[in-house]
């Protein structure tokens, strides 16, 4: 019985020493937040994204237009069967050509936005952050009303992308 009584507080000592060597481990506790807008406009690739959007308005613009006065024609009900189709071919050919061009603008943002968050990633677990929000995303939603400008990783994320 004797032996009993010495183990429990035996055990008992090595279990709060083991709880104190975990609670001494280093562990990120900071939230941080970038304006993932400008790291993205910043990134060398970006200029291939804008090209793409460039295109993408010159050959949407003119549809858009050529549906406007069509959509007003069906909206006051004033609009022929020939111009209720002359819509439909337009309107399915502007999201035809839409689709195209995201497709197109998500291919080439795709290698930006990973090389982006590896580099967050890694200045994140530098700096010892826990999480790191979109500015935009956290202001717009409501999720932060106040973030100290120290948090703000943005600039030292554009430093560290690719030339």
């Amino acid at each position: 019985m004797k032996r009993f009584s010495l183990f429990v507080p035996i055990l008992a000592g090595l279990l709060l020493s083991s709880l104190l060597v975990a609670q001494n481990q280093p562990t990120a506790t900071k939230i941080g937040y970038l304006n993932a807008r400008a790291v993205v406009e910043a990134h060398p690739q970006f200029a291939r994204v804008k090209e793409i959007q460039t295109k993408a308005e010159a050959e949407l613009k003119p549809l858009r237009e050529q549906l406007q006065p069509l959509d007003a024609k069906i909206r006051a009900g004033n609009a022929t069967a020939q111009e209720q189709q002359s819509y439909r071919a337009l309107s399915q050919n502007l999201q035809d050509s839409v689709k195209k061009w995201n497709d197109q603008q998500n291919a080439a943002l795709r290698p930006i936005t990973e090389d982006i968050d590896k580099i967050v990633s890694k200045i994140a677990q530098e700096q010892g952050f826990a999480i790191v929000l979109d500015q935009e995303v956290a202001a717009s939603s409501g999720l932060v009303v106040y973030a100290a400008q120290e948090l703000d990783i943005t600039q030292a994320v554009v430093r560290a992308l690719p030339k």
